[in-house]
């Protein structure tokens, strides 16, 4: 499996778990919604980890800035903004993480594409 079905695996899986936790009703917002922000919280950290800061900035602050949201809407007892917002953080840094991923991916490529080239000159100035 490459690394973008993965990705989209993780990405359906964490949602599909997201779905079954809101369905659970209103009774327990409070610790779904603390579970849905310590869900955000990581991804965002997996995001950092994957360098998602300097090669997709502007979507991985849209994580951070969704994160705060979240964290205030829980500090101000709306439960169920701080879960969109949680949810639509760690969407937004997963998707950070994978641009990340994709650049230092494609990076990796062109360095190889050009290490072919410069083998293929090499193997051309060999005599014949």
């Amino acid at each position: 499996m490459n690394e973008q079905a993965r990705c989209f695996l993780r990405v359906r899986l964490f949602s599909i778990g997201l779905a079954a936790l809101s369905a659970v009703g209103c009774a327990s917002h409070k610790p779904l919604a603390s579970a849905t922000i310590t869900q955000a919280e990581r991804a965002i950290d997996e995001a950092q980890e994957a360098g998602a800061a300097i090669s997709a900035p502007a979507e991985f602050k849209t994580a951070q800035d969704k994160l705060k949201a979240a964290q205030a809407s829980m500090a101000q007892g709306k439960h169920e903004r701080a879960i969109r917002s949680a949810e639509e953080a760690a969407i937004d840094a997963e998707y950070a993480r994978v641009r990340a991923v994709n650049q230092r991916a494609n990076t990796r490529a062109d360095e190889m594409g050009q290490y072919i080239r410069t083998l293929r000159e090499e193997i051309e100035r060999l005599p014949q």
